[in-house]
């Protein structure tokens, strides 16, 4: 299972649909409370996170799910606009395991969240 927080509605859908053609169970989230309910109920093999969310950000999302011995092991990978140096930088320090940067091209998604995925 996959989890995508993102709060813009066509790229989140468009991510979630193609990923489950390609096989990958996937959910998405527009916030970060829809998140924390469904970790509730299932914990993902890998999540994606946008950074600049409604409410908490995906920075701060990063830092819970590393801070929390249950979660801090499932691999986080940034999807986000914030693409300078420093960005990329805070974003891997705060423990994500990749970082891609909008626009990307959905190929080039699918081939790092199998990456990830062959990790674990």
């Amino acid at each position: 299972m996959i989890y995508y927080v993102e709060d813009d509605d066509s790229i989140r859908e468009l991510v979630v649909y193609t990923l489950s053609q390609m096989g990958m169970e996937t959910r998405g989230f527009s916030d970060a409370v829809g998140f924390w309910s469904a970790m509730q109920e299932e914990t993902p093999d890998l999540v994606l996170l946008d950074v600049m969310l409604p409410g908490e950000d995906g920075l701060q999302i990063l830092a819970k799910l590393h801070d929390d011995e249950s979660t801090n092991d499932i691999p986080v990978v940034m999807v986000t606009a914030k693409g300078t140096e420093f960005d990329k930088v805070k974003g891997l320090d705060l423990g994500a395991d990749d970082y891609i940067v909008k626009p990307f091209g959905m190929a080039e998604l699918i081939a790092r969240v199998r990456a990830r995925l062959r990790r674990i």
